[in-house]
């Protein structure tokens, strides 16, 4: 079962491994991103990164939905940890109303992006992405850290 998705462009480092996975207890981290499943040196670093007492698994975005589709995840706690909202919008779709909690944390700066947080940096398809993503899930926020105050997104749509 899916207890949180987060949108990190840096995907499991400190902050997250410490902050989220804190928050949230999970049994496992699914790293859902296609540069990351396919790099072995993403992977070590990754592999580095996680807590001690976590599972890890690093699969493509589409492997990594068709995981969280298995019988057997309902049955696990799961952090998802995606790097784009792109993703987040593919993996959610791919689940069938699995993910009900979306968080964006860091989102790169990027030629045409707006910056509407400290490290959140959005542009038009972002945007668009993110209004259908709030159709399909009942909490997205934006929040760096689980410390902080709860940011609607709705406010930036």
């Amino acid at each position: 079962m899916v207890e949180l998705l987060r949108v990190d462009d840096r995907l499991l480092h400190g902050q997250v491994a410490v902050t989220w996975v804190g928050a949230v207890a999970p049994d496992a981290i699914l790293i859902a991103n296609d540069e990351a499943a396919t790099n072995e040196m993403s992977k070590l670093a990754l592999k580095m990164a996680k807590p001690a007492g976590v599972k890890l698994a690093i699969k493509t975005v589409d492997d990594g939905a068709a995981l969280l589709n298995n019988p057997n995840a309902q049955k696990t706690k799961i952090f998802v940890i995606v790097r784009t909202i792109q993703d987040a919008l593919k993996i959610v779709k791919a689940t069938a109303n699995q993910i009900h909690r979306v968080n964006i944390g860091g989102v790169k700066n990027k030629e045409g992006g707006k910056m509407i947080a400290a490290a959140v940096c959005l542009d038009d398809q972002d945007l668009k992405d993110l209004k259908e993503l709030k159709t399909l899930v009942t909490d997205l926020e934006l929040r760096m850290v689980p410390s902080e105050s709860r940011t609607n997104i709705d406010k930036f749509l």
